[in-house]
C-alpha cells in the first residue's frame, strides 16, 4: 500500500541569460561594435594609445560582474549614485522650524511625497502618491494555522488559494490592481498583552516569592523576545483606462479612486480565510506612522506599545537624520541594509521553502512584491520568448554549439509557462527583498549573514542592492506598496 503524501510542487526558472547574439545584450553588442570600430580606426589613423584605451574600456564592460550583471549595466546607476551624492541628496535631516503639510509622511526621498487619506467607511489609512497616481491599503493579518506544522497537502491547499486570489487580478478587465505586496517582519516583542494578563490575574497570596521573581522576569525580558508582524497591501492604479472611468462615476478624484479601491480591499479580505490568514484590521493612519518609525528605529516598539498615545505622527515617522552609503543605510538608531533574492530554488520545491529565511532567528523584514501581468500581455510576452529561444537554438545549431541541459530547461520552462497561461493561470512579476538591521557595522554584518545562510536553506541566494538602498529600504521594509 502506498502511504507516501504526493506534493505539489513547482520549479523556479533561472533567469534568461540569452541575448541578441551569443548571449550579448544589445548594449554589449554595441560595445563589442566600437571595440571593432576602433581596432580599424586605430589601423587607418596611426593613434594606438588613444583607441587602445577605447577598445580595453569598451570590453572590460562587457563581461558580467559579481551581481551577475553585466558591468555596462552599472554605468548608469553609478552615474546616478555619485551625482545624487554630489547634490547632497544621500543624506537626510529633519528640520524642526519647517512644518510638514498635513497628511504627509515624514519620510526621505522621493517617499515624502507620500499622503495618507483615511477613509472614513472602513477607518483604513490609505497612501496616496500623486506623482503615480496610486491608492495602497494596507491590512493586518495573522495566520489562522502554523503554516510549518501543517500538514503538506493542507499547505498545498492554502498556496493554492494564494495563487488563486493573485491570478485573479492578472485577467484582462480594467480591475486595476497593479501591485500586490506581502510583507512579514519580526519586531521586539514588548510583552504588553502578558504584562496585562498578570496585573490583571496575578496574585502574591499564594507565594510571594513567585510572584516577585515572575514579575521582575517580565519587567527584564521586554525588549529579548521576537514575534512576527504580517501585512498584505493591495495598490490601485488610478490612471487605468477603466478604473479612471469607475472613479469618475464614484465623484472623481482621490475621494472616488477610494470608493473604487474599497470593493477591491473587501475582496481581498474575503479570500484571507481560503488562505489560512484572519483579517485582523485595516492599517490606519496612526499605525502607519508606527510602521514607518519602527522600521527605521526597530527597538522603538517596545515603548510605542507601552505608551500607545505618542508616536504617532505622520510628521515624526521617519527618521531624524539618515545618511545613505552604497551598501546600507545609516540613521540615528544604527545601520540598515536591503538585500534581493536574485536565486530562488532550481530544484523541484514544495510551497513551505520560504520557511528558513521567514522564521530566520535574527530580527529582519521579508517582503514579496507582486506586479500582475494582464492576460493578453504575459500571452504575447511568453510567445515572443519562446520564439526567440526557438530562434536562438536553430542559431547555434547551425553555427555548431552545443545544445546545453541550461538552454533545454529554459525551453522546456517557456513551454510549460505558455501552457498555464493557456490553461487559465495568472503571470506575475515578482521580487523578494530582505531587510536588516544593526547597531553597528559589525551587528550588520552578522545579520547579513545569518539571513543569506537562511537563504541558502530555503534555496534562494540573497545578494546586496548597491546604490539604491534608501529607495529599495521604502519598498522592502515598509507595506506601502512601492515597487523598485
Amino acid at each position: 500500500m502506498d502511504t507516501e503524501e504526493r506534493r505539489v510542487t513547482a520549479r523556479f526558472p533561472r533567469l534568461s541569460g540569452r541575448g541578441v547574439i551569443m548571449g550579448l545584450g544589445p548594449a554589449q553588442l554595441v560595445l563589442v561594435g566600437v571595440a571593432f570600430v576602433s581596432l580599424i580606426a586605430a589601423f587607418m589613423t596611426g593613434r594606438w594609445l588613444f583607441f587602445a584605451a577605447v577598445i580595453v574600456v569598451s570590453l572590460a564592460l562587457v563581461p558580467t560582474w559579481f551581481t551577475g550583471r553585466p558591468l555596462i549595466a552599472w554605468v548608469p546607476l553609478l552615474w546616478q549614485w555619485v551625482r545624487r551624492s554630489a547634490r547632497g541628496q544621500a543624506s537626510y535631516r529633519v528640520r524642526p522650524l519647517a512644518p510638514r503639510p498635513a497628511g504627509t509622511l515624514g519620510l526621505p526621498g522621493d517617499a515624502a511625497r507620500l499622503r495618507v487619506l483615511v477613509d472614513q467607511r472602513t477607518g483604513a489609512g490609505l497612501l496616496h502618491d500623486p506623482s503615480t497616481r496610486t491608492l495602497t491599503a494596507i491590512a493586518k493579518v495573522e495566520p489562522i494555522d502554523s503554516f510549518a506544522l501543517a500538514e503538506g497537502s493542507r499547505q498545498d491547499v492554502v498556496a493554492g488559494a494564494w495563487g488563486s486570489l493573485l491570478s485573479s487580478f492578472c485577467t484582462d478587465s480594467s480591475n486595476g490592481v497593479t501591485r500586490v505586496g506581502v510583507l512579514l517582519r519580526s519586531v521586539s516583542d514588548g510583552g504588553e498583552e502578558i504584562n496585562a494578563w498578570f496585573q490583571e490575574h496575578g496574585s502574591d497570596q499564594v507565594s510571594p516569592a513567585a510572584y516577585e521573581a515572575y514579575a521582575d522576569y517580565l519587567s527584564r525580558s521586554r525588549t529579548d523576545s521576537i514575534r512576527h508582524e504580517s501585512f498584505v497591501s493591495i495598490t490601485l492604479d488610478m490612471k487605468v483606462g477603466g478604473v479612471a472611468a469607475l472613479i469618475r462615476q464614484a465623484g472623481g478624484g482621490v475621494a472616488g479612486g477610494a470608493e473604487v479601491l474599497r470593493s477591491r480591499m473587501e475582496y481581498v479580505r474575503s479570500q484571507f480565510t481560503e488562505a489560512s490568514l484572519s483579517f485582523v484590521s485595516w492599517v490606519g493612519s496612526d499605525d502607519v506612522a508606527v510602521l514607518a518609525r519602527t522600521a527605521y528605529d526597530p527597538d522603538v516598539q517596545p515603548e510605542l506599545e507601552a505608551h500607545r498615545e505618542v508616536g504617532r505622527s505622520l510628521a515624526g515617522a521617519g527618521p531624524m537624520g539618515l545618511d545613505e552609503s552604497f551598501t546600507y543605510l545609516r540613521t540615528e538608531a544604527g545601520y540598515q541594509r536591503v538585500l534581493l533574492a536574485v536565486e530562488w530554488p532550481r530544484k523541484a520545491t514544495t510551497a513551505g521553502f520560504l520557511q528558513h529565511l521567514v522564521v530566520a532567528q535574527v530580527r529582519h523584514t521579508f517582503a514579496l512584491i507582486c506586479e500582475p501581468i494582464p492576460t493578453r500581455k504575459a500571452m504575447a510576452q511568453a510567445r515572443r520568448a519562446s520564439t526567440s529561444a526557438e530562434t536562438s537554438r536553430i542559431w547555434e545549431r547551425k553555427s555548431g554549439a552545443v545544445d546545453t541541459v541550461e538552454r533545454k530547461r529554459e525551453r522546456a520552462a517557456l513551454a510549460r509557462e505558455e501552457e498555464a497561461l493557456e490553461s487559465g493561470h495568472g503571470a506575475l512579476n515578482f521580487a523578494g527583498l530582505v531587510t536588516v538591521s544593526g547597531h553597528t557595522l559589525d551587528e550588520l554584518r552578522m545579520a547579513t549573514e545569518q539571513v543569506r545562510t537562511a537563504a541558502l536553506r530555503s534555496g534562494c541566494e540573497l545578494r546586496i542592492i548597491g546604490g539604491e538602498q534608501a529607495s529599495a529600504f521604502i519598498a522592502g521594509a515598509l507595506p506601502f506598496g512601492r515597487g523598485l
